[in-house]
């Protein structure tokens, strides 16, 4: 074949193209803040919210022997059972009557309110920032700080249609600010860059799921007009409201009974006393069953997207984590366990200096 100057220069250009080109290679890093969304599946504690309600004397019986007990405080304690004999089956119907036509119906049953949390808390999502920082020895330290939990305002309504469904969302500084606080969440462990995916070393997660539980009865469910920094004690004093039942029991002028021949009496202040000192009481035994710290001992991994090639990953996608949990009710020393599972999504936010 006799080569032209056109199949020369044509040639020349090929050798060119094949043997004189680098390609560019571009290092890989995760190295960085992301912002990410995980949901944890808490089925294997479901209805422990449901035993605390034994932790709820109810109030009419409460206030009833917080009034008995004041009378054996100032007319001693035959006085008292005198006083009990001839009165208390009046004094039981007052307060009923009272409770019954003023407070909100959980107030004589709170099982259902707690059965309510219950079942929101079986599936939580909780927002973080997990921060990745690349060390000498090639590891990945991994940082996780939790700004929020999430749960669905109706727990039946996850599944397929999860996207429609509502959600209620509490920051972790809302949690931070509540009565019973709830310390914010972080944890530390190893991340390892795998290519295509990452995996994430044991490591332990802790918090009170007690608390949590506690900030959404209070806050979000027994509340008819939720103010912010509410409180269970408010909550309780003002849905029983002690100055009305003190002036059903014994009116503007207080109590005065006979009592075989000696006037008990007590003032109007002293059976609103006798009330809120008795909401006093049984909310503190009641809060006292919900510090149960839990915690989750997890490994898992993740898919890791660099989308536009520029070396850093820029999407966390399809990670999952599993492992097992612990929960200890603090004031029985009970604890449970089982397993535990989640999956988590998350995208890049920012970059190190």
């Amino acid at each position: 074949m006799k080569i032209t100057p056109l199949i020369a220069a044509t040639l020349a250009l090929t050798t060119t193209a094949c043997t004189g080109l680098t390609p560019r290679e571009v290092q890989q890093s995760l190295e960085g803040a992301y912002d990410v969304e995980s949901r944890y599946d808490m089925t294997t504690i479901a209805g422990m919210f449901g035993g605390f309600a034994g932790g709820w004397a109810r109030p009419n019986q409460a206030i009833h022997d917080e009034i008995i007990g004041a009378v054996g405080l100032q007319y001693g304690s035959e006085v008292a059972a005198g006083f009990k004999s001839v009165y208390g089956t009046k004094l039981m119907t007052d307060i009923n009557a009272h409770l019954n036509e003023a407070a909100p119906p959980w107030v004589m049953n709170l099982q259902s309110s707690l059965s309510g949390v219950d079942k929101q808390l079986k599936t939580v999502d909780m927002q973080a920032n997990w921060l990745f920082v690349e060390k000498d020895t090639g590891e990945i330290e991994a940082t996780q700080i939790f700004a929020g939990v999430s749960v669905f305002e109706d727990p039946d309504c996850p599944g397929s249609a999860a996207l429609l469904c509502n959600q209620i969302e509490v920051t972790s500084a809302e949690l931070l600010d509540s009565e019973y606080p709830v310390q914010v969440l972080s944890s530390t462990y190893v991340a390892k860059d795998l290519g295509k995916t990452m995996s994430l070393e044991s490591h332990s997660l802790d918090f009170s799921y007690g608390r949590l539980g506690l900030y959404l009865l209070t806050n979000l469910i027994l509340p008819d007009n939720p103010t912010e920094g509410v409180g269970l004690r408010d909550v309780v004093l003002a849905s029983i409201n002690c100055r009305g039942l003190a002036g059903r029991v014994g009116g503007e002028n207080g109590l005065s009974v006979n009592v075989a021949g000696i006037n008990v009496g007590l003032s109007l202040a002293d059976l609103i006393g006798n009330c809120e000192d008795s909401v006093f009481g049984i909310t503190t035994r009641f809060v006292d069953r919900f510090d149960a710290p839990l915690s989750m001992n997890l490994a898992g991994t993740g898919g890791i997207v660099d989308l536009n090639r520029d070396g850093r990953i820029d999407e966390l996608n399809a990670g999952s984590v599993a492992g097992e949990l612990e929960l200890t009710t603090l004031f029985n020393g009970q604890t449970e366990d089982g397993p535990v599972d989640g999956l988590f999504t998350g995208f890049r936010v920012g970059d190190l200096d």
